[in-house]
Parts: structure tokens; C-alpha cells; sequence
């Protein structure tokens, strides 16, 4: 080798050497085991911190639109598991300790909402406001140790965008984000992560799970629920994403909302939905063959009698998409606010 030659060879040796020493220092060993290993090993069921929707030792997602009472669902959800009672009064909660980590609201707008909600005090709930987490080793070691004085099963983030610098359309970023966030998991705590969907119209759009980002964020989570507010009090949770189970069907849940009070009600579940309304519908117009024409309350009374369960507000929608489509006829003018439906009537 020529002297000329010397420095720029050294300059290589040093560079390998650092990516060696880089490689080193996060080296794992690899581990392989047989398909009679993994055949012999004993797993234990799944668990989880609410039925269905957080599994144990996971990372979760809740995305919606702004506006969709996710701070809200959050909060009840933090002391429904606090307490260890239903969550929505239907899902079932691992009573643990729970942290949140807030970086969208404030303690003061966090107050005031858990007011509403009737939140005991008492509650192993925690906070992290504005406190600045990111997710780089140093503070979830931190947070990891607040866990195991605590007694944390579960880490709520508010939200994903922001506790990192990456660019959430890049899979490679949301890659280390989310590996990051796994070393949670790795000690036994779930995660659950909110994250914004894509602007769609008034109250958030027409579905649950379209949400911004790259698609690598719903790969890497293990379970991912969708919430949409429609016609400003109902809530719908669409569930597009379980790895350890069949995805809960999507079911409607209303907000009973006070200047001083904020509650949740559970109103069922939406099982095939499309084929539903069709059963409505057909049952609606012999109904209204029957009898000529009906009101709202008369149609949802006589529905109900009839063995077909629907609720007065998906009653509406769908007697506004009908008619909208020209499937009904224009209603005609009832005693005060009243519409009366009929079907059309044929020329004789």
C-alpha cells in the first residue's frame, strides 16, 4: 500500500469500527427454537385491562376525529379500570393503577372534565401533564419506575404526534416510535395511544378507522378502535384491529352531557348493519301497507312490537337516507313538528 494511500485506509478502519462498536452495543443474541419448542410451550391465556378492547401487555390505539370525546372516553376509562367497574357500564376492567400522559389538554381542562364525570379522588389515577415525554430510553426507564412504585398496568398516552419528532407518514419512524413503546409492554404494562383520524366533515366523518399516518402504525399495535360522533351526543366504536381475538362488533354509545355533569351510555351493539336496515326497511313498509301512515314513535313502537330492535336515533337516520334517496316519499305534515310516512301511491 502507498503512503497517499495511508490516511483515507485509516479513516475506513475508524468508520468500521464505530459501526461495529454501534452494532455491538445493541446486539441481542438470537435465540432458535424448533417447531417442537414452540409446539411443548405453555402459554397462559390472554388477559386483559378492559374485555375485548386492551389487552394485557399491548399496545392499543383509539383514533377519532378532533371533537369525538376521546379526552372524555380516556378519563372514564382511567377510573372505570381505577375502580375496577364496567367500562360504558358493559365491558369488563382488570382493576389496576393507571397513568396518563398528557400532552393535549392541561391539568386544568383535565380537572374540569373528571369533575363532570364524578371521579373519585381516591382513584389510583396519575398524570403527567405537559411534563414533555418523549419516547427515548431515558424517560420510559423513568416512567417504567413510576409503574412498579405505582402498581401501573396501564400508560395512557394524549397523544402519539405528540411524543416524538418523527414524521408520522414514515413507516421507518413510526417503526422506532412504536418498538420503543414496546418496552412497556416488554414489563408486563399496556399502552394505550391516541391518535388524530384524517379531517372528514361534521363530527368526524362516516368511519371509525380512517386514520392519519402511515400505515405502520396499525401494524405495529395490537389492538385499534375507531370512534366517530354523529348527530353531536352518539358515539360509534368500530373495532378494525384485535391480534388476539375476533374483532368486536361496532356498537353505539350516547353522551348525557350537563354544564356540571358527563356521562356515558352504552346503547348496544351495530351487528350487520347493512342487512339490518334492509329488515327495517322492508318491515317499515308493510307497516305503513297497514296502515296507511305513521309517525316516528308510532314506527319505532310498532317496530319494536314487530321483533326489530332499533333505537329512535338510528330509526331517524335511516328514515332520512330513505327518503333523501327517493326509496320513501316525502313525508307529509303532522300535528305540530310531526311527519307522518307513507308509501307511494300509485295512480289509478
Amino acid at each position: 500500500m502507498n503512503k497517499s494511500s495511508q490516511p483515507a485506509f485509516e479513516q475506513y478502519k475508524a468508520d468500521v469500527n464505530i459501526k461495529n462498536s454501534e452494532a455491538t452495543e445493541s446486539y441481542k443474541p438470537l435465540e432458535v427454537h424448533s417447531l417442537e419448542q414452540v409446539m411443548n410451550n405453555h402459554y397462559p391465556e390472554q388477559e386483559y385491562v378492559v374485555d375485548g378492547i386492551v389487552p394485557e401487555a399491548s399496545i392499543t390505539i383509539l383514533s377519532g376525529a378532533s371533537r369525538s370525546y376521546k379526552t372524555y372516553t380516556l378519563l372514564h376509562m382511567a377510573t372505570s379500570i381505577a375502580s375496577g367497574k364496567m367500562l360504558f357500564g358493559k365491558f369488563a376492567t382488570q382493576q389496576a393503577g393507571v397513568l396518563i400522559i398528557d400532552e393535549e389538554n392541561g391539568e386544568r381542562l383535565l380537572q374540569k372534565r373528571l369533575f363532570q364525570l364524578g371521579s373519585s379522588m381516591e382513584l389510583p389515577v396519575h398524570f403527567l401533564s405537559y411534563s414533555g415525554f418523549i419516547t427515548t430510553d431515558k424517560y420510559i426507564s423513568e416512567v417504567l419506575k413510576v409503574c412498579l412504585e405505582k402498581g401501573i398496568k396501564l400508560i395512557i398516552i394524549d397523544s402519539l404526534i405528540r411524543v416524538h419528532s418523527g414524521d408520522e407518514n414514515s413507516a421507518k419512524d413510526m417503526s422506532k416510535v412504536f418498538k420503543q413503546l414496546r418496552q412497556f409492554t416488554e414489563k408486563g404494562v399496556a399502552v394505550l395511544v391516541t391518535q388524530h383520524n384524517r379531517k372528514q366533515g361534521a363530527f368526524g366523518g362516516s368511519s371509525g378507522d380512517e386514520m392519519r399516518g402511515s400505515s405502520d402504525i396499525m401494524a405495529a399495535v395490537d389492538s385499534h378502535v375507531g370512534v366517530v360522533r354523529k348527530n353531536k351526543w352518539y358515539l360509534t366504536f368500530t373495532q378494525t384491529k384485535q391480534r388476539y381475538d375476533e374483532e368486536l362488533d361496532p356498537f353505539e354509545v350516547k353522551a348525557n352531557v350537563t354544564p356540571t355533569t358527563f356521562d356515558f351510555e352504552y346503547l348496544g351493539q351495530i351487528k350487520g348493519s347493512e342487512d339490518t336496515a334492509e329488515v327495517v326497511k322492508s318491515t317499515i313498509e308493510q307497516l305503513l301497507s297497514d296502515n296507511k301512515q305513521l309517525n316516528q314513535k308510532d314506527l319505532l313502537t310498532q317496530l319494536n312490537s314487530s321483533g326489530v330492535a332499533i333505537n329512535e336515533h338510528k330509526l331517524r337516520e335511516l328514515l332520512r337516507r330513505w327518503v333523501s334517496e327517493g326509496s320513501l316519499p316525502q313525508p307529509y305534515a303532522g300535528d305540530g313538528n310531526t311527519k307522518l310516512y307513507h308509501l307511494e301511491v300509485e295512480d289509478a
